[in-house]
């Protein structure tokens, strides 16, 4: 086990990275955040005092889901696969903390009203980036219009002219 303290801003770990260790919040918070590509970061969840995670990764060995960042003065401590495994067969009473941890959090996932929020919170982010799409879109449309109308009254005007000219001298 290791103890490390982290400063607000400090990234613990990325997504993508490998799963190795485990943490537990002594003091401080930390937001996991995860990424999509049609809306950005997202605070997936945020953690506090004596709450458990990156075990999940560790449990299955895929790489990191989200990016683990510091959002206050925070003191963590750090366990390697090889101590988890060992606390789980030999000191199984020292592991019910991460077991609630674990069970909550698949609790989370599997629940009908955190997969009704997740879709609301979705749908919220997509219509605001279509939202800022349209406008967008539509502010291009109007410049490039007012550019058609900056090059087309010249021309109409040369060739009411040239049309008046020509009138006049027939």
């Amino acid at each position: 086990m290791e103890k490390r303290t982290y400063t607000p801003g400090e990234v613990i770990y990325r997504e993508g990275d490998e799963s190795n260790l485990v943490y537990l919040i002594k003091s401080g918070r930390v937001d996991l955040v995860d990424t999509y590509p049609e809306t950005g970061e997202v605070v997936a969840k945020r953690l506090s005092t004596g709450k458990v995670f990156g075990e999940v990764e560790l449990i299955d060995r895929k790489a990191r889901s989200s990016t683990a960042k510091v959002i206050e003065p925070t003191k963590l401590l750090i366990f390697t696969h090889e101590e988890i495994l060992d606390t789980l067969f030999n000191r199984p009473e020292n592991s019910l903390v991460m077991a609630r941890d674990v069970f909550d959090r698949l609790r989370q996932l599997y629940s009908a009203d955190s997969l009704d929020a997740e879709m609301t919170k979705l749908r919220e982010e997509m219509h605001e980036t279509i939202k800022k799409a349209v406008v967008s879109h539509e502010a291009r449309v109007v410049k490039s219009h007012n550019g058609m109308a900056a090059i087309a009254i010249p021309i109409v005007l040369l060739v009411a002219i040239v049309v008046g000219i020509r009138f006049y001298l027939h």
